[in-house]
């Protein structure tokens, strides 16, 4: 009888685990409970993980980006990209964020990339006129840790010349958070724009 009861139990609450709603990344939780699991059903985000870099003479920005399994965001769980860079400017360098790659916060969307939101070409912030039919790019956001502001960014991964390489444009620099006495803080350190970074 002991055994039938902890049958009973161990079935209940592994059906009451099984009801947690699965959503595929392009759908939306708005109206469910929290909970439910934004999950990367077509592993589509697979194709941005890895180390990319861009050099330009003693110009570096080295990105290094991994997928994150069912992480718990306060709301709901969900598959995402998380990132973390390092960039030097003209031999000197001025942000290097690798260490953090492996710190596991409560929150995984602390890190300075993060995203999981793809787009398609007519994307209306960056369209694109030379990617294919259903290709998805995805829409991140990237913080430079010297003015603690925000930019949009927006990776592409194709190939040049035989070579894998992503295509990333860095955009739309937020205000940043600053004391009004201190005056407007810090420029946006990062490059603005399109860049080419070679997978490594």
């Amino acid at each position: 009888m002991k055994s039938l009861k902890t049958l009973a139990i161990i079935l209940f609450f592994g059906g009451c685990k099984a009801q947690t709603p699965i959503l595929d990344i392009s759908e939306s939780g708005t109206g469910l409970p929290n909970g439910y699991y934004l999950k990367d059903t077509y592993d589509l985000l697979n194709q941005f993980e890895g180390i990319y870099q861009y050099t330009n003479g003693s110009t570096i920005l080295k990105i290094v980006l991994v997928k994150k399994i069912q992480q718990y965001n306060g709301k709901y769980y969900e598959d995402l990209i998380i990132g973390e860079y390092q960039y030097i400017e003209n031999g000197i360098e001025k942000v290097n964020t690798l260490s953090e790659l492996n710190t596991v916060y409560s929150n995984q969307r602390v890190h300075k990339i993060d995203s999981n939101f793809l787009v398609g070409n007519s994307f209306k912030l960056l369209p694109c006129t030379s990617c294919l039919t259903n290709e998805k790019r995805l829409y991140a956001s990237i913080m430079d840790t010297i003015s603690k502001r925000y930019a949009d960014l927006i990776m592409r991964r194709t190939t040049e010349g035989g070579q894998e390489v992503m295509k990333i444009v860095i955009t739309n620099p937020s205000g940043g958070a600053y004391l009004e006495s201190e005056g407007p803080g810090p420029n946006f350190s990062l490059p603005l724009g399109e860049l080419t970074l070679i997978k490594q």
